[in-house]
């Protein structure tokens, strides 16, 4: 991943100020979980998970340059009516698998085997 990583800030500009700071991100608990008897509540208690906060300093064009970027890669999804929920679904979840390869070291790393067994295959490129 420090490889994504550096390869990004050298193509943006972007310096890590500091690395150094943590959030919570709080999950709700989930009540009526039993899927079967409703009647049953358990009580949970709040979970949370931390990760880390960047300071960065980028210059204005390249975050303009990000801005623009997006914008058109999703403005171009939105011209097709019927299939913006299914892109807006596929980017979530695109997000949530890197969410988890990156907080997991399990994952990433049955995620790289995968990648890499697709690859030999032929079936796609390297990830």
């Amino acid at each position: 991943m420090k490889e994504k990583d550096n390869k990004f800030c050298e193509n943006y500009e972007v310096r890590i100020l500091n690395d150094q700071k943590r959030r919570a991100r709080y999950h709700r608990p989930f009540y009526f979980t039993e899927p079967d008897n409703a009647s049953i509540i358990r009580d949970q208690e709040v979970q949370f998970e931390t990760e880390a906060v960047l300071t960065v300093e980028i210059p204005e064009g390249r975050f303009r340059s990000l801005i623009e970027m997006e914008d058109r890669f999703f403005n171009r999804q939105r011209h097709e009516q019927y299939q913006v929920g299914m892109f807006d679904m596929l980017m979530e979840k695109e997000r949530e698998e890197a969410y988890i390869r990156h907080t997991n070291a399990a994952a990433q790393k049955a995620y790289e085997q995968y990648s890499m067994m697709l690859h030999l295959a032929g079936y796609t490129k390297k990830l």
